[in-house]
């Protein structure tokens, strides 16, 4: 169950469209690991959110937006995270164990040694992601499920799983280095 003082400051956030009263209390409460398991947020806009650590456990952000959101570290464990937005979100070291992360915006979100055993993936966009640093469990087939998978930054074994060649990364970041110079 979510911690009730958690709960209370980030839905006055959320309320108030103002995410800086969330990230100020972090600020202050480094060692506070905060506890939002269970809680409904769904179509929530927690964007450029303080999250680091949080414990999602079991929470439902369904269609909720976590763009620039920092979730390192977080516990999403058998997260409803169906059509989240997680654009540009540092995911790095998050769990995300049995989590349905279907038709997510995952574009260019940063998966490092993120936890991903048995999540779902169907129809979620992974246009730029970074899914290349250590993640942990994800398989071939998860993958496939994706849109824009072919798009994704991942490690040599993935690459070559995928049929991918292994400078793939590297042509992917000359292709968007071009394209930002072109502009």
């Amino acid at each position: 169950m979510a911690h009730e003082q958690h709960l209370k400051l980030i839905n006055e956030a959320i309320e108030k469209h103002d995410m800086s009263i969330w990230n100020k209390w972090r600020q202050e409460n480094p060692n506070i690991r905060p506890d939002l398991s269970g809680t409904d947020l769904r179509r929530a806009d927690l964007k450029k959110a303080a999250l680091h650590g949080v414990i999602f456990k079991d929470a439902n952000l369904r269609s909720a937006d976590l763009s620039y959101a920092d979730l390192s570290g977080s516990d999403l464990e058998k997260a409803n995270l169906i059509r989240i937005h997680l654009c540009s979100a540092n995911l790095t070291e998050a769990n995300f164990s049995e989590a349905d992360l279907s038709e997510a915006n995952l574009s260019e979100a940063n998966f490092s040694e993120a936890h991903l055993l048995g999540v779902l993936l169907l129809g979620a966009d992974l246009n730029k992601a970074n899914l290349e640093n250590n993640v942990k469990e994800l398989s071939l087939y998860q993958i496939r499920t994706a849109k824009n998978w072919e798009t994704a930054y991942y490690c040599k074994g993935i690459l070559e799983g995928l049929g991918l060649p292994l400078d793939h990364n590297e042509t992917l970041r000359k292709e968007i280095e071009e394209k930002k110079s072109n502009k």
